[in-house]
């Protein structure tokens, strides 16, 4: 039995029903700023939803109880999300989650006595590369407690330049600590450090790998405890890799798609220009749409979610499609336990997928743009919203696309920045936040009776390099 809800939440929850009211699709972003705003979804709530936007309770119900992060109550003061997929299963996950249970005196869903604690379970942070993950408010952490000493002080009095990725999966395993052990170990021994976060090179069994710049060359050193900040530092560390490109394990692959992940900072427009980006972007700038469209066709290009389904032909459709609008969407969600190729790009190298949307949105005559990705991946989000403002303000997104004349617009910072947060039926979700079940469509789906082109994020990431490579 729920309670009245008291004046002010009733007020707020008011405001909050009337702004998003006025947005395209707004039944989603509306009931992400009640919860956030009273940490639920009350009952009190629905009638005042449903008026507002001409939708029954029953509808209104079914988005509710289709995603799991709304509540209808109210959680305890921190949230402990545990994830339950298969890969963390294997690898001790159904034991830790027994564990916190038995230990917190609470089952799934539930919240300690002392309303400090609400457990929940989560199927897939993807992280499965270093499993159980877990996830405290937000943030994840590090369930296998590896070691957090404190560094001692060391020798050496050069300038360094240093690189920890920022990846979800290396700040699991102790990275943010490992980076605050450099700085305070620099500032003890009066060496002066640059660190740069970038993204993760992918070898996680070597995180957190740290990359110190020696003659202009990267040595690795990992995987890296805070109480190795110090040798690391003097060059004395037993942990030294050697050049990281010289690694086996790098020397034997061939990187396109993560090419930039690790090497740069995903958040220097600069720094992604300098290592190549934007060159497909330019070039298409220069095309028309159907000149575009031919040479995605050219290209072999291909969808990479299992049917394989011709990225020209899918484009193609949506260029000769009429409507007042088109939008372009990168399905960046991957809910399949073992899949995180997605998460690694948008925050390794997110720029990278949004110059392949802005070529997509050449090609077909999109305006409109939006990233639907997983809530719970909140670095790929936070990483994605500022490369998204990024990149508005260096006239990579916006109204005049690297001066072509023509535009594409990702969404609206009312809708979080212009990331569609949850899973579900995309245009459904596109047209009126709903969620829906049902098959999939390959080719021209519509969103509210409008043409859309669906890619899938590695896919999306790919005509940066096709497309537009000479």
């Amino acid at each position: 039995m729920h309670t009245a809800m008291p004046d002010s939440f009733a007020e707020e929850i008011g405001g909050i029903i009337t702004e998003y009211a006025q947005l395209e699709g707004p039944l989603l972003p509306m009931l992400h700023a009640i919860q956030e705003a009273c940490g639920c979804v009350p009952a009190e709530a629905h009638a005042p939803i449903c008026e507002a936007l001409n939708i029954s309770r029953a509808e209104l119900h079914g988005v509710i109880s289709f995603y799991h992060d709304f509540r209808d109550a109210p959680t305890g003061r921190h949230v402990l999300k545990i994830c339950r997929a298969e890969a963390c299963q294997s690898v001790g996950g159904v034991a830790l989650g027994e564990a916190v249970l038995e230990k917190l005196g609470t089952g799934w869903g539930g919240t300690t006595a002392s309303g400090a604690v609400t457990v929940e379970p989560v199927y897939c942070l993807g992280l499965c590369a270093c499993g159980p993950a877990a996830m405290l408010d937000g943030k994840v952490i590090e369930p296998r407690g590896r070691g957090q000493d404190r560094c001692p002080s060391g020798g050496g009095r050069r300038m360094m330049h240093i690189r920890v990725p920022m990846d979800s999966a290396a700040k699991a395993l102790g990275a943010d600590d490992v980076v605050r052990a450099l700085e305070s170990a620099a500032e003890a021994a009066g060496v002066e450090v640059t660190v740069t976060r970038t993204g993760s090179r992918g070898m996680v069994w070597l995180e957190p790998l740290v990359e110190v710049e020696i003659d202009g060359v990267r040595h690795g050193y990992g995987p890296a405890l805070p109480s190795d900040a110090a040798a690391i530092l003097d060059g004395s560390s037993s942990k030294a890799l050697g050049p990281v490109e010289e690694l086996d394990w790098m020397k034997r692959q061939t990187r396109l798609t993560f090419a930039r992940c690790g090497v740069i900072d995903p958040l220097s427009l600069a720094e992604y220009e300098a290592h190549g980006g934007l060159v497909g972007l330019r070039r298409a700038a220069a095309m028309s749409g159907q000149e575009i469209v031919e040479e995605v066709k050219a290209s072999g290009l291909r969808g990479r979610g299992g049917a394989g389904f011709p990225t020209g032909i899918k484009w193609q459709t949506v260029h000769d499609a009429e409507g007042p609008q088109k939008y372009i969407v990168c399905n960046a969600d991957e809910g399949d336990s073992g899949t995180f190729a997605d998460r690694m790009i948008m925050e390794g190298d997110p720029f990278s997928l949004i110059e392949g949307m802005a070529i997509a949105g050449l090609g077909v005559g999109a305006t409109r743009g939006y990233v639907y990705l997983r809530s719970e991946y909140p670095d790929a989000i936070a990483v994605m919203r500022r490369a998204v403002e990024l990149a508005r303000a260096g006239g990579v997104l916006g109204a005049d696309v690297l001066g072509s004349g023509r535009g594409l617009r990702h969404g609206d910072p009312r809708r979080r920045g212009g990331l569609c947060l949850r899973r579900g039926n995309l245009a459904s979700e596109l047209a009126g936040g709903q969620a829906r079940r049902g098959p999939r469509q390959a080719a021209a789906a519509r969103a509210g009776g409008l043409p859309r082109a669906p890619d899938g994020g590695e896919q999306r990431h790919q005509p940066g390099h096709r497309a537009g490579d000479p």
